[in-house]
């Protein structure tokens, strides 16, 4: 379709990024699902003349198609989630326990925080691009990173505990598109590393040779976590979801918005249609909480920060 004077180019795209959809070239996406707008668009690009293939597509790990048996150079991608794991040092200190494996390391900050914290480190000695995830969800830069030509990931995470950074994780991986459905890249979570509650968290089974060898140097236990971790319920026509691990005078977290305040240790989400309404046991910042659209309550991330 050459001529589009009602800008549905420009309308579907919008939709699919909407929709948390990746893109890998200028026309060609990756689509989890589609959602209603992005159907009706497409329906009126085609109605225009313009043209849609949908192709199913499975992104694999080199470790499947690779000679079992044979060496080969392995680049695993340490991702420190937040500004403490770097500012303390362990994503140096795995980085080297890795490169003594003899893995190849590119080491990727998530957030700002982390970004800044790992700029402001790093600038003496080389020039880094900051700040490359601005704007995006946890999820989606995770997509990001598993799209890239690695072996395997490792997430270094500090939480307030260990079950809260396994929960953390847990709503991360569940709302990734790419990562989530690649058994064969393994993905590992060093969780409060140098504290007593510490644990090396192996999220899928092609991790656990590796997850194995980095809890044993770090004298750290393994956990096999499930990505289930969300308790949802449904009450007429909105649905209530728990936070766990909450404070009293903790922030609560949703999809990088500062939403509220817990006013107890038993708070509860509330949504109806894609937004939050309300929360139970805590004080809701209204105009941040509406600024988030999800289709379903299971799809957001939450956390909890202490103020103090």
């Amino acid at each position: 379709m050459r001529d589009d004077p009602h800008g549905i180019r420009i309308r579907l795209v919008r939709s699919l990024r909407k929709s948390g959809a990746l893109q890998l070239q200028r026309s060609a996406w990756l689509v989890e699902r589609f959602t209603e707008e992005t159907l009706r668009l497409v329906n009126e690009y085609r109605e225009a003349g313009g043209s849609i293939k949908i192709s199913e597509w499975l992104q694999r790990n080199l470790s499947e198609v690779y000679p079992k048996g044979k060496e080969r150079l392995k680049i695993i991608a340490a991702v420190p989630m937040g500004a403490e794991p770097i500012s303390e040092g362990w994503d140096k200190r795995v980085r080297k326990l890795l490169e003594g494996m003899g893995h190849r390391i590119i080491t990727v900050p998530m957030g700002e925080s982390a970004w800044s914290e790992f700029y402001r480190r790093e600038r003496p000695v080389r020039r880094y691009k900051e700040g490359w995830s601005k704007g995006k969800s946890v999820s989606r830069a995770l997509d990001e990173i598993a799209l890239k030509d690695i072996d395997g990931i490792v997430l270094i995470n500090s939480g307030r505990s260990s079950q809260s950074g396994m929960l953390y994780g847990a709503q991360t991986l569940a709302n990734t598109v790419v990562t989530k459905g690649m058994t064969s890249l393994p993905i590992i979570q060093v969780e409060r590393a140098g504290r007593g509650d510490g644990v090396v968290l192996v999220w899928n089974g092609s991790g656990a040779i590796l997850g194995k060898r980095i809890a044993g140097d770090l004298g750290m236990a393994v956990i096999k976590p499930s990505l289930q971790a969300k308790i949802v319920t449904m009450e007429g026509g909105r649905e209530v979801r728990q936070i766990h691990y909450a404070r009293l005078g903790d922030e609560i977290i949703v999809n990088g918005h500062a939403i509220g305040v817990c006013l107890s240790d038993q708070v509860f989400l509330i949504a109806e249609k894609g937004i939050l309404v309300d929360i139970m046991g805590g004080k809701m910042r209204k105009r941040e909480a509406q600024k988030i659209r999800f289709g379903s309550i299971l799809d957001l991330i939450v956390k909890t920060v202490s103020r103090a």
